[in-house]
């Protein structure tokens, strides 16, 4: 296995895990013991991924793309004319949930984002997330945010389920 499986493995483990228990600690506090859950997740979270604040993605984790498909990962954050940027999708989504899972919901949209700009901006000929697959999330993701944030929340862990299953991570 190459070196760029091995690094793309290991971060979408990690994301994996990070989307997970920020999800579920959304759903904590209908359960005794969610400041625990709280506690737990930003303990273990901050030491791999948000270094004391949301996921940030620092170029030299994008090294193993080429300078094009780096172009095209900013622009897949940025977003294109008719195209939103994951950036602007994330502030949309975030808005749809309770205040108090905000901060949870954008680290783990920066995450997911992370994962999909990475594979998206490949070359054609080797990636395994397609612009037609990103519509389709696009279209589940407006869908479930003119319903509500527990289906939000629902689409989005869909979502990263499908991009581990494309990532052969699952």
């Amino acid at each position: 296995m190459g070196d760029h499986m091995r690094f793309s493995r290991k971060v979408c483990f990690l994301m994996v895990i990070s989307f997970f228990f920020f999800c579920a600690h959304g759903f904590a506090d209908q359960f005794q013991g969610a400041q625990h859950v709280q506690e737990t997740v930003w303990q273990s979270n901050e030491r791999a991924l948000y270094s004391g604040g949301p996921f940030h993605v620092t170029e030299d984790i994008l090294t193993n793309l080429t300078p094009k498909e780096r172009r095209w990962y900013h622009r897949f954050q940025e977003g294109l004319p008719l195209f939103d940027g994951w950036k602007k999708i994330t502030q949309a989504v975030v808005a749809k949930f309770p205040e108090q899972e905000r901060e949870g919901i954008l680290a783990a949209m920066q995450a997911l984002g992370f994962k999909i700009g990475y594979e998206w901006s490949r070359d054609n000929r080797v990636r395994r997330v397609s612009s037609e697959t990103l519509r389709a999330w696009g279209h589940d993701l407006r869908k479930a945010g003119s319903e509500n944030h527990v289906q939000l929340a629902n689409v989005l862990y869909k979502i990263d389920s499908e991009v581990n299953a494309l990532l052969h991570m699952e």
